[in-house]
């Protein structure tokens, strides 16, 4: 799972033709890779087209732009929509705002810290899950020394079942929401391009 980031009026290169494609006549498998090369080469040229990220680094970039931007997230709702494939709009004036503070934010050396700072609770909860796996495959073991079988947790008896679920939720899942600048930076770029944009 992803957020694709549409840009709603983005600025394009003179002379750049956005790339398209027939679907219903079924290209082949050469013409559907010209057109994705030929894609990628416009939203290059294109910055303010689209942006991605999978949901593990869309999550922290989300995070960190609406509680760093005044005026992104009137409501606690609309920090959610952040959150949401739902086509969310930003208009132009506020992504403008996110792309200026963004980059302030960048070259104070804001980002940089909070990546640090993402980096340390994220070694640390690797760590933490590191000795719940250890756990976890010893329950493993049990359980297959005690039924002769190799079960998912799932299909466990009663009480390793139990104690699975007990060791799952001591998981810390800050292992898998990454950060660094250099999204930080692609994602001001693209705001600043877009002439607002869509969260899908």
């Amino acid at each position: 799972m992803g957020f694709d980031i549409y840009g709603l009026n983005p600025k394009v290169k003179e002379g750049s033709v956005k790339p398209e494609i027939d679907w219903e006549s079924k290209p082949s498998k050469e013409e559907q890779k010209a057109y994705f090369e030929a894609k990628e080469e416009y939203q290059k040229e294109n910055v303010g087209d689209y942006f991605r990220n999978n949901v593990w680094w869309w999550r922290r970039l989300a995070q960190y732009v609406y509680e760093n931007v005044d005026g992104v997230c009137e409501a606690e709702e609309d920090c959610g929509l952040w959150h949401e494939n739902s086509g969310h709009q930003v208009d132009e004036a506020t992504a403008l705002r996110i792309a200026d503070k963004l980059e302030e934010l960048i070259k104070q050396g804001h980002t940089a810290e909070y990546e640090m700072k993402i980096d340390k609770i994220m070694e640390k909860a690797i760590e933490h899950n590191a000795k719940i796996d250890k756990k976890m495959k010893a329950l493993k073991q049990e359980v297959r020394k005690l039924t002769g079988k190799d079960l998912a947790p799932a299909s466990y008896p009663e009480v390793q079942s139990k104690k699975w679920d007990k060791l799952y939720q001591q998981r810390k899942w800050e292992d898998s929401y990454p950060f660094s600048v250099e999204n930080v930076k692609e994602f001001a770029d693209f705001c600043r391009h877009s002439g607002g944009f869509e969260i899908c």
